[in-house]
């Protein structure tokens, strides 16, 4: 496969969706994942969707889709943050969290794993952006820096675990956009069982459900320093504890120094149980504990409903259950509406973008778009937002001692009854000191990407854009058709096709909110930038991206071709036969990056069509237009309402 690919110039490497679902900036579906296991602690891998019922707030919801997340069926490479609590942890249980990482670092092997450091030391520090490089990951574990051994009590102690529990909270919330499975290892201090700290442990549960993270806090503490006092009615199975080579509850030993044991550990629980983890114990082989975590993460059902409609912003308890004797689940219990990214929700500003929306004239703001889109969840696609936007027409004025420009935009996704499906807005802002910075900026046309969220169907997509100044407003508008279609699982796809100008090395991409809200596009160890445009010159670089989904390791084939939009014959063709999808999970959706044939093909308008085949006979195609030309491809974004 890899030599073929070479002489294709493509490049292989790892990312589904209830018809007419309402979603405007999240989707309106809440998918949960739930891991059953017996009470020996042995995972059950034969229960179907008549198995579980799933709850909100105590009434029963129709669950409308079912998967097992074996090996051979992830979807998506899973990520798994290594976060290390160096704010209340004591010196000698840094040192054993450090070589408990580390050694599960060295010896994990999972192919679809990749990982991520990230410390609190008072700043949250991503140490480590998430890789698969065994090396990196090790050396980036925090040192150990010399510090007072005071142990830090009463309000102090609140306040430091309260300020972790932050943390932990922005880390969950930027790994929101993320695809697959999400993991947080949180090795934990001691924390104080108090109202700031509850408060702090709600917030931060929320925001990891919001993102559908699960956290799996590890308590290096030994065990003479641990609790021997948890609370009879928890059972050390159904509330998610796991202790390595030890006893679960009632451990031997000196109870000397575990005054605030059992509070802190009851912290640990709640935070387990609330987002669907367990809570590892140190006895004696934290390793051991950290690769059942690792395991853990192919063994999942993931079960989605539609939600009934809430007030953004509001919680509500979620309740799995499964009708088999001796079974127990875990999930996270909680499902937050998400409050949405309307930046300019309610404004003046957003009713006359909705207008500019309503009206036939382009403006005279122009600009081109791109609408690419991906398969992530169970009926639900990612539409990825490319537009260029020429420069000529923003307007700067003076404010504060800066020459100022904002630029406000609205995102509409209708269906043909005419109801929104998705909407989002936004408002850039641009600050210069000088017209000389301002023409230098204005040299090439203002890239702009957004992500949303959609149910697959028929849509047209809006984009009204503009400026409000004093007596005087610019404005453009574009329009355009969006058609996705269903994906289910067994299923052959692909999604939509991705024009670029650029890629650039993937290195430091992982935790989203360090590098926009934007799930990267990524191959390998390349990141690829769509493009607003579809145009191009011959000397100037051009990529096209996709990805094939499949649910085993039968061989697929590709079919490209360039045809001539004029006349409808093919110019230029490529076949990959034998795509083998490897047996890890990583690969099951696999991302194709291959160079546009620019210089192969004369000046005009062509379609490139791809197609996908499986063994069975299944077959499915994808097309994107682009045109080739001479000159600055800026001159793309010239006409107003141009696509």
């Amino acid at each position: 496969m890899r030599g073929r690919a070479a002489a294709l110039s493509l490049m292989a490497g790892a990312a589904l969706g209830q018809q007419g679902a309402v979603i405007r900036t999240e989707t309106r579906v809440v998918v949960v994942d739930a891991v059953v296991t017996g009470r020996n602690g042995a995972w059950i891998h034969d229960l179907t969707a008549k198995d579980f019922q799933v709850f909100q707030d105590k009434k029963e919801q129709k669950i409308t889709s079912f998967t097992f997340e074996p090996p051979a069926a992830a979807a998506q490479p899973h990520s798994l943050v290594l976060f290390f609590d160096e704010a209340t942890m004591e010196a000698a249980d840094q040192l054993q969290a450090r070589l408990a990482a580390s050694s599960f670092i060295g010896t994990e092997r999972r192919p679809n794993l990749r990982m991520a450091v990230v410390s609190f030391d008072g700043t949250l520090r991503v140490r480590q952006n998430f890789t698969t490089d065994a090396t990196k990951l090790k050396e980036a574990l925090p040192v150990q820096q010399p510090r007072a051994t005071t142990r830090i009590s009463g309000s102090a102690a609140e306040a430091s675990s309260r300020n972790v529990l932050m943390s932990l909270r922005g880390l969950c919330e930027s790994l929101g956009v993320l695809p697959g499975r999400k993991v947080v290892v949180a090795f934990a201090g001691s924390w104080p069982d108090s109202s700031l700290t509850q408060s702090g442990l709600r917030e931060a549960t929320e925001a990891c459900n919001r993102s559908s993270v699960a956290v799996y806090p590890v308590d290096a503490r030994p065990v003479s320093r641990q609790s021997d006092a948890l609370p009879r009615a928890f059972d050390p199975l159904s509330t998610g504890i796991r202790s390595i080579n030890g006893p679960l509850q009632g451990d031997a030993g000196d109870s000397g120094g575990a005054d605030s044991a059992s509070g802190s550990q009851q912290l640990l629980i709640e935070l387990a149980d609330g987002t669907g983890g367990f809570v590892v114990r140190n006895s004696n082989d934290l390793p051991r504990g950290l690769h059942e975590i690792a395991a853990e993460q192919d063994q999942y059902y993931t079960l989605t409903y539609t939600p009934p409609e809430a007030k953004e912003g509001s919680c509500h308890a979620l309740r799995v259950k499964v009708d088999r004797g001796g079974a127990i689940v875990r999930a996270r219990n909680t499902y937050c509406v998400a409050k949405p990214q309307d930046l300019l929700a309610g404004t003046s500003t957003a009713t006359n973008l909705e207008k500019r929306a309503a009206q036939t004239q382009p403006g005279n703001m122009a600009a081109s778009m791109q609408l690419p889109y991906f398969y992530t969840a169970a009926n639900v696609a990612r539409v990825r937002v490319a537009m260029e936007i020429a420069t000529g027409a923003i307007k700067f004025e003076n404010r504060k001692g800066k020459l100022h420009a904002e630029i406000n935009l609205l995102g509409i996704a209708s269906a043909a009854d005419g109801g929104v499906r998705a909407r989002f807005s936004d408002t850039l802002t641009f600050d210069f000191d000088n017209e000389a910075q301002i023409a230098a900026w204005k040299a090439a046309p203002l890239h702009y990407e957004k992500e949303f969220r959609i149910a697959p169907g028929d849509y047209v997509f809006t984009m009204a854009f503009g400026q409000e100044l004093r007596g005087d407003a610019s404005f453009g508008k574009l329009d355009t058709t969006l058609t996705i279609g269903p994906w289910a699982a067994g299923d052959l796809g692909m999604s939509g096709v991705v024009l670029s100008r650029e890629v650039r090395p993937a290195a430091d991409l992982g935790l989203s909110r360090l590098t926009g809200d934007e799930t990267p596009l990524v191959v390998g160890a390349t990141q690829v930038v769509p493009s607003g445009s579809a145009r191009f010159t011959k000397s100037e670089p051009g990529y096209f991206y996709f990805d094939v989904y499949a649910s085993d390791s039968s061989p697929v084939s590709l079919s490209v071709r360039a045809v001539d939009s004029r006349n409808g014959k093919v110019a230029w063709k490529r076949e990959l036969d034998d795509l083998a999808i490897p047996r890890d999970p990583a690969a099951t959706a696999i991302p194709i990056l291959a160079k546009l044939p620019l210089d192969s093909l004369a000046p005009g308008s062509w379609r490139l069509n791809i197609e996908a085949r499986d063994t069975k006979g299944k077959a499915v195609e994808r097309s994107v237009d682009f045109e080739i030309r001479d000159g600055n491809h800026q001159a793309d974004s010239e006409r107003p309402g141009r696509r």
